[in-house]
């Protein structure tokens, strides 16, 4: 896993070992509105705060990577935070992030009803708006859905951009995988792409996992990628 050092010591920031989430893999698609404002928040064009939901595997945590890769490309300062381990994480790390160019808290309906964290994003979130400093929070959920035990913070999620992430069409669910795939020096024919998303399970998760498995197949059988390949592999008739 890799880190992000801050004042406070270390974040850990959950990124794949072969590459970090850009916005170079990410297919828009629909939501090309969604992607085009968080580019802008994270190179400084755009000072608004943006809340984004989706269901598991729709890209939201992507996005916020993402956002930190093309800050840190531009030169500015830009920390993530994964939500989905507070519990190995401390409040007291809210205290000092006024200073980053954009922050970005992934899984934010994950402290709902922990008060010590509401309390410290709900001071943070009043500093960084003061100070003009933008950030991006994401999680699955509407903001008006939020768990939060403290009104004045779950108003504030629904204060700036909202915007929920739509399902990708079957044809950017290839795109994508091919995407991935060359991300990875890997060569995924286009009518295999085409299999996996019609036959296989349209759920990008899984399909992104079963394109691994096919990677490494084809390493240790040395063979190409092929449809009757893949169904032997996935004893899929």
């Amino acid at each position: 896993m890799n880190l992000i050092s801050t004042s406070t010591g270390q974040i850990p920031l959950a990124l794949d070992a072969q590459h970090q989430p850009g916005f170079d893999l990410f297919v828009a698609g629909p939501n090309y509105a969604v992607c085009e404002n968080v580019k802008k928040i994270a190179a400084g064009v755009q000072k608004s705060n943006l809340y984004l939901w989706g269901a598991t595997g729709s890209g939201v945590t992507h996005l916020l990577q993402a956002a930190c890769k093309h800050a840190s490309e531009q030169g500015r300062q830009a920390v993530y935070i994964p939500l989905r381990e507070h519990g190995d994480l401390d409040p007291g790390m809210l205290e000092n992030m006024e200073t980053p160019d954009l922050l970005c808290m992934d899984d934010i309906d994950q402290i709902g009803g922990i008060q010590k964290w509401e309390q410290a994003l709900l001071h943070l979130y009043n500093r960084r708006r003061d100070s003009g400093q933008p950030m991006l929070f994401g999680a699955h959920t509407s903001p008006l859905s939020l768990d939060f035990s403290l009104p004045d913070l779950k108003s504030r999620m629904a204060w700036d951009l909202v915007y929920l992430l739509q399902d990708l069409s079957d044809t950017d669910k290839i795109e994508l995988l091919q995407r991935r795939a060359t991300a990875l020096a890997f060569k995924l024919p286009r009518d295999v792409a085409e299999y996996l998303v019609k036959r296989v399970r349209r759920d990008l998760p899984y399909l992104v996992t079963v394109m691994t498995r096919l990677e490494q197949a084809t390493l240790v059988e040395q063979r190409k990628l092929t449809i009757p390949f893949v169904k032997s592999l996935l004893q899929i008739e």
